[in-house]
């Protein structure tokens, strides 16, 4: 790839477009929303909190500033959310949304022909360090974890990747954590409190890991939460309100949102949202949706904006028989000031089993999957490598599908940078797919395509610090083993 500009490259432009702004905008207005409305007309003011003249045109000052040195839009996230975080009247989002989108967005309507160079840097964790834009140029290292296993709940807080739980090769539950430490490049070890099939795995404010729900061994569904405070590296537990194993998590930044899940009852999927706020608390709510669904959750932190959707629906909840079928179902998820709120969104372009996602730059990415036939005039499985792309800015999903190299089922998909990138969900490659979010299109021509060692099913992958991708455990040899591999994709530039 070649060397691309930095954003907010063209100083002068921008200052005019601040101006014009200013102008129609005049006293507090935040000149995002505007700068947002002309890349979505459908956009409008509404009322929202106040900021002083005085104050704001300091503000407004500093982040003009920021923006003609081209620093990371993290580094200048506390002026933004001074200045632009109140609320925007859209269907789908609002201004904390926006917050992620700026750089995209008035990156757009200054039309600026380069895409931007990543350098986010998150200025409370020296550990973000930015991510290496040549794929070629990623890093790999091997390691196992402490014992073999698959189906296991992943995810990262701050310097921090934690695989919990799991499937061991008995066929047994586990409660081991195996923790690495990105700084100290070393592994620990922790216990969940209670071993438990279809525990999943979130994160909370930056701050903590959760590890929620599960089936216990008579198959009956709980309420725990393992809670893992990365600040003080103390354990504790706390309940969701309705037990149900495999639930689906949201980090929409302060609050996290866990839905849905199998309930273990005769309507079999869960309706329930537990939302978790960053003291800990919990709450509850239900989607309304036509029918129970276990989906999909696709979260981008950043821009505080989480869509439920794809995977499967129940028809006939509550009957003696379920009626399980693709769903086109979507909800989408909006962070509010101390909660979240839910919305129904358009409804999924092509319903099927088993896709994956992943979301940057307020551009969600679900793929893969595969589609049932009757086995007679057509297969009885079939798996797709379609793409479908989902856009904050404009609240739609895209007309324009995209293609995988190869089909996938249940592929892991992680957000590396700017990049949304797939791996395994095939027994014919290896090798990643890599979508840039900036052009919307897959990287092509790569002669060294980042690519697993091991081919595996059942897998835990996790990103930490936007940079290190982590695959972890599974099963090899045609799913007849559990595996202890790890395999480390380093983009980061430190």
């Amino acid at each position: 790839m070649g060397k691309s500009a930095k954003a907010f490259k063209r100083p002068s432009k921008h200052q005019k477009e601040l101006k014009k702004v200013d102008k129609a905008y005049p006293g507090s207005t935040p000149p995002a929303e505007a700068l947002a409305a002309r890349a979505n007309p459908a956009l409008t003011r509404t009322a929202g909190g106040s900021v002083s003249k005085s104050k704001t045109t300091k503000l407004k000052a500093k982040v003009a500033a920021a923006k003609d040195r081209g620093s990371g839009k993290k580094a200048d996230k506390k002026d933004y959310l001074k200045l632009f975080g109140r609320k925007i009247s859209t269907n789908f989002f609002t201004g904390a949304c926006l917050l992620a989108l700026l750089s995209q967005s008035v990156h757009h309507v200054l039309a600026a022909p380069a895409p931007a160079t990543a350098t986010d840097t998150d200025a409370s964790d020296s550990s973000a360090p930015g991510y290496i834009s040549d794929a070629t140029s990623w890093g790999f290292a091997g390691a196992m974890l402490s014992v073999p296993r698959s189906s296991i709940a992943a995810t990262s807080v701050r310097h921090l990747a934690l695989f919990a739980g799991g499937r061991l090769q008995n066929d047994s539950y586990s409660d081991v954590v195996d923790i690495f430490n990105r700084r100290t490049n070393k592994w620990t070890t922790a216990r969940l409190s209670v071993a438990r099939s279809e525990v999943s795995a979130g994160s909370l404010a930056g701050r903590y890991a959760l590890f929620a729900g599960g089936f216990d061994s008579s198959f009956r569904p709980m309420k725990v939460v393992d809670v893992y405070d990365a600040e003080t590296a103390q354990w504790s537990t706390i309940s969701l309100n309705t037990p149900r194993g495999a639930p689906r998590f949201l980090d929409l930044g302060d609050t996290t949102a866990i839905i849905g899940g199998l309930s273990g009852d005769l309507q079999y999927l869960s309706r329930a949202v537990d939302y978790i706020g960053a003291d800990l608390s919990v709450s509850n709510a239900t989607i309304p949706s036509v029918y129970p669904q276990f989906g999909l959750a696709v979260a981008d932190g950043d821009c505080g904006l989480g869509l439920f959707t794809s995977g499967y629906q129940n028809n006939k909840p509550g009957e003696r028989f379920n009626d399980f079928q693709a769903s086109n179902q979507s909800t989408l998820f909006t962070a509010n000031a101390s909660s979240a709120s839910f919305s129904q969104a358009p409804a999924f372009p092509s319903p099927r089993w088993g896709a994956g996602g992943a979301a940057a730059n307020g551009l969600f990415a679900v793929g893969g999957g595969h589609l049932f036939g009757d086995g007679s005039t057509e297969p009885l499985t079939t798996v797709v490598d379609r793409v479908d792309l989902f856009s904050a800015s404009t609240g739609q999903w895209s007309n324009n599908p995209l293609k995988l190299s190869v089909p996938r089922d249940y592929p892991m998909v992680q957000a590396v940078g700017d990049y949304i990138v797939f791996a395994g969900g095939s027994d014919i490659s290896k090798d990643f797919d890599i979508l840039d979010t900036r052009s919307g299109s897959f990287i092509q021509g790569l002669q060294h395509r980042p690519a697993l060692y091991t081919l595996r099913t059942n897998a835990a992958a996790v990103t930490i610090g936007n940079c290190l991708m982590i695959v972890a455990g599974g099963l090899v040899n045609q799913s007849r083993n559990a595996t202890a591999s790890v395999e480390m994709f380093n983009a980061c530039r430190t």
